[in-house]
């Protein structure tokens, strides 16, 4: 994956968007990846956001995903019991798994992606 960090040091600050349709697969706390939230796009890409600090809303499993909805806001949670935050600087970790066939994922490295979709960038305003 790759971490994408937050200017400004305040969890809840950034918005953070899907980056495709999909089916919401994964929600909920994860060890280290904190309060965290998995995407399953149409073309069995999974796209894992970690570590943010509150949802964009009640998010459950098999709920339908546009590209650009508001998943949630980036934060600092993980590497420790739920509710744990603090252990490191704000920032988002997007992880993003291609299928290989026969239940096995590749992980793939999110940066030229991100590059490809940084002149893409939505106005947000909240």
């Amino acid at each position: 994956g790759t971490d994408i960090m937050a200017g400004i040091q305040t969890p809840g600050y950034y918005p953070v968007v899907s980056i495709s349709d999909g089916v919401v697969e994964k929600v909920g706390w994860l060890e280290k990846g904190g309060w965290r939230i998995g995407i399953r796009s149409p073309h069995d890409v999974y796209f894992y956001y970690a570590h943010l600090d509150s949802y964009g809303e009640d998010f459950h499993p098999g709920d339908v995903i546009k590209a650009g909805q508001l998943l949630g806001y980036m934060g600092d949670t993980g590497y420790g019991p739920e509710g744990t935050t603090g252990q490191f600087p704000v920032h988002l970790h997007l992880g993003v798994y291609v299928p290989l066939g026969a239940d096995q994922e590749m992980a793939v490295n999110p940066y030229w992606m991100l590059k490809y979709l940084e002149n893409k960038k939505l106005s947000y305003s909240y």
